[in-house]
């Protein structure tokens, strides 16, 4: 096999790489390698249009997607024996600077792949782990020693991964999904993401279908038509934002009221439709991840020595860690999507599957609670809340784009 061929097929493996409201942003391309260019690589480039701007406005979705993505494409080079070379490219550090929609510009890779030598060690993981690894929004069946046997080198170095309580994550998760909805362009977002219709030309491409968020029959027909029609949309997302927002602020006086006691309560009036219960999608999404499984908050010490990076001090800034900004180099970041899809990966092999839960940390107040109930420094920053266990029911499989 060339090494071309053997690239391109990395890209194909990569593809069912973990992304938020699976909007796939990464765009490779196998390009030849010139004179002193080392060889043929994988230039990967960010769509606009597939990143999250309101939801995601730092980007840390979108650099941990770029880590899984390396990491799927690493399992699969080192299953044919070979090391994967990621050189980071001074794109990545200018996201910022993309468009809001339009599709990648070639031009403006932000990391290149290469294929190095002889792969050290035994792999833990394989391209099978990548294809069948599952994400369960239904009930899980949890066990805490899943992660109690990590292999060396799971995590990058300053990261730790922290137990949440489960009360407490019920709690975070249903005012995460209620905030969702409180801010209008961020509900938007998660609304263009959804395919409640098979009819839907995305579903079975990319987003969030009916299947995937195990959505009812009858409520999934009912909602369809709002994710399609705008004359629905805005009337729909304007009633849900007021009582997403009255709902926020209840929750929140609750937090403040009471901390972690205020989280059972939250779970405890979101399961019985009252003020705590998340709307929609979100809201079903939130009712059946939160309660079952083990929870784990993917933790980095922002303050350790590799947070560091040019021009950046030795660690990042305080204002943005404590206003849900990371404050960590890019590349570190990516490292870090590397190290939660590892995670993914061995729970996976366990015979568990895993829930995100990204609206924990992409709403600030519960973000700021789950912080508070970690007991997080000034300068450590939660990157990724997931859930892992057993599930109770059929994982149905999220569509990709073709590779």
């Amino acid at each position: 096999m060339t090494d071309e061929t053997l690239l391109a097929d990395l890209v194909a493996l990569a593809a069912r790489a973990p992304s938020p409201h699976n909007t796939q942003p990464w765009s490779p391309r196998v390009v030849a390698g010139g004179p002193g260019a080392g060889g043929p690589a994988v230039e990967v480039a960010v769509v606009p249009g597939r990143t999250l701007p309101a939801g995601d406005p730092t980007s840390r979705d979108v650099l941990l997607s770029l880590g899984a993505w390396v990491e799927c494409a690493a399992v699969g080079a080192a299953a044919a024996g070979r090391e994967l070379v990621v050189e980071a490219l001074p794109a990545l550090r200018a996201l910022d600077a993309l468009p809001v929609r339009g599709a990648a510009d070639p031009g403006r890779p932000v990391l290149r792949v290469r294929l190095g030598g002889a792969a050290a060690g035994t792999p833990t993981a394989t391209p099978d782990d990548v294809r069948e690894r599952a994400v369960y929004r239904g009930d899980l069946a949890g066990d805490p020693a899943v992660y109690a046997d990590l292999p060396a080198g799971t995590l990058a170095p300053g990261l730790s991964l922290r137990a949440v309580d489960p009360a407490v994550l019920a709690g975070l998760v249903r005012w995460g999904g209620v905030g969702t909805f409180a801010r209008r362009p961020v509900a938007e977002e998660l609304v263009h993401w959804l395919r409640l219709d098979p009819r839907h030309p995305g579903y079975v491409r990319d987003g969030l279908n009916d299947r995937v968020l195990l959505l009812p029959p009858a409520l999934a027909r009912l909602a369809a038509p709002v994710t399609r029609r705008s004359w629905l949309r805005d009337p729909a997302l304007a009633v849900l934002g007021a009582a997403a927002r009255a709902a926020d602020r209840v929750l929140a006086a609750r937090w403040r009221a009471g901390g972690r006691d205020a989280a059972r309560a939250g779970a405890a009036g979101a399961a019985d439709g009252g003020p705590g219960a998340a709307p929609g999608a979100a809201g079903a999404r939130a009712a059946a991840g939160a309660p079952g499984g083990v929870h784990h908050v993917l933790v980095a010490d922002g303050a350790d020595g590799a947070a560091g990076g040019p021009g950046r001090g030795s660690g990042p800034s305080r204002a943005p860690v404590l206003d849900g900004r990371t404050g960590l180099p890019e590349e570190r970041v990516v490292e870090a999507g590397r190290s939660l899809q590892r995670l993914w990966l061995h729970a996976h092999r366990a015979g568990h599957a895993v829930s995100p839960h990204s609206e924990v940390i992409d709403v600030p107040g519960p973000h700021a609670a789950l912080r508070r109930h970690l007991g997080l420094g000034r300068s450590d920053v939660a990157l990724a809340v997931f859930s892992t266990g057993r599930p109770l029911g059929e994982v149905p499989r999220a569509p990709r784009l073709p590779a």
